[in-house]
């Protein structure tokens, strides 16, 4: 090869590290827009103070919102401590998650006492005024855990053209009692808690000093005291519409464990409507499921995204059938 046909070819080796360069460079701008523009801050309702964290994707095919429900006693970190689960599910729409009262980085709500607790009701009239002042676009895709499926539940039966789709991650059942055993470890606590103001319960069982010497916190205290006032709430609305896929994810550990009298899974079921797409899905895991099964947990969104997307039918057939096939992972449709 002579001199000129060198020089040719470490031309066209420096455009092609050029064409490269560039392409890189391309697909990161797009990368880092898809998933630019977090807004995480606090916004006040009425009294209130809610800390909420959206993060947008304006490459997703989904145009609505993932809206996300912790369990209860936990932050919306559940949500995002998990990097695979939270890099992933992030890939498939606009996501809102956030802290109810007394919760993570949200402060108490001093309105709540032994006659105002804390009920479904009280916890979807802030949550729709969040998302309103938030401008966080519909059609919601909910994902709820443990007790949080009880205020998702309510937030579905009471804005049914909201919500396109929803997730429950090991749910409280819709219609259950507390275990004998439950009540009796919180029963003493609870008559000296019944004696305290407000303020004194939040300063004494704060979510902070609650997680760090395991004691009942306030919000809990507040949510039990609403539970019967909770399930009545959620049971006076019309059944779920079944024009929303419901997914049920119920895990082993709950099946053994559960502080609820009767078996978990079998009343995990209640939420179910007749959508051809709704299931319960058994899985061999503990509680949080999205810790352990990130993936799992994700494709499961993954379907209920592509259910509002026509053209992606075959792929949802395709997808259901591996989810079908991985026994492996202790899985088991009924």
């Amino acid at each position: 090869m002579g001199l000129k046909g060198h020089l040719h070819m470490i031309f066209n080796i420096r455009n092609l590290r050029q064409v490269l360069f560039v392409l890189v460079s391309t697909l990161f701008m797009l990368f880092s827009t898809s998933f630019a523009g977090e807004k995480n801050y606090f916004t006040k309702i009425g009294n209130i103070k809610l800390y909420s964290e959206y993060y947008p994707n304006s490459h997703a095919k989904f145009k609505g919102t993932i809206v996300f429900q912790n369990g209860a006693g936990t932050s919306l970190k559940e949500w995002t401590q998990n990097k695979t689960f939270f890099n992933c599910v992030r890939k498939y729409g606009n996501l809102f998650m956030y802290d109810r009262s007394g919760l993570g980085k949200s402060p108490p709500d001093m309105s709540m006492s032994l006659t105002n607790p804390m009920t479904p009701k009280i916890i979807n009239h802030k949550l729709m005024a969040l998302l309103k002042k938030r401008k966080v676009k519909p059609p919601y895709i909910i994902v709820a855990h443990s007790y949080g499926g009880l205020y998702a539940g309510y937030f579905a039966r009471k804005h049914p053209t909201l919500v396109t789709g929803m997730l429950m991650i090991d749910p409280v059942p819709n219609n259950y009692e507390w275990s004998d055993a439950f009540l009796n470890q919180f029963r003493s606590i609870m008559q000296k808690m019944k004696k305290q103001t407000t303020k004194e319960l939040y300063a004494q069982h704060s979510y902070a000093k609650a997680n760090k010497i395991k004691i009942l916190s306030a919000q809990l205290f507040f949510q039990l005291i609403g539970f019967e006032q909770s399930k009545s709430q959620v049971n006076k609305l019309p059944e779920l519409s079944n024009k929303i896929p419901i997914i049920i994810l119920s895990s082993s550990y709950m099946e053994k464990h559960a502080p609820i009298k009767g078996d978990w899974h079998t009343k995990q079921k209640q939420w179910l409507n007749t959508n051809p797409n709704s299931k319960i899905i058994k899985v061999n895991s503990s509680h949080f499921i999205q810790l352990e099964h990130p993936k799992l947990v994700c494709d499961q969104i993954k379907l209920l995204v592509m259910k509002n997307n026509p053209s992606t039918l075959s792929r949802l057939r395709r997808i259901r059938q591996k989810l079908a096939s991985s026994g492996a992972m202790g899985i088991h449709h009924s």
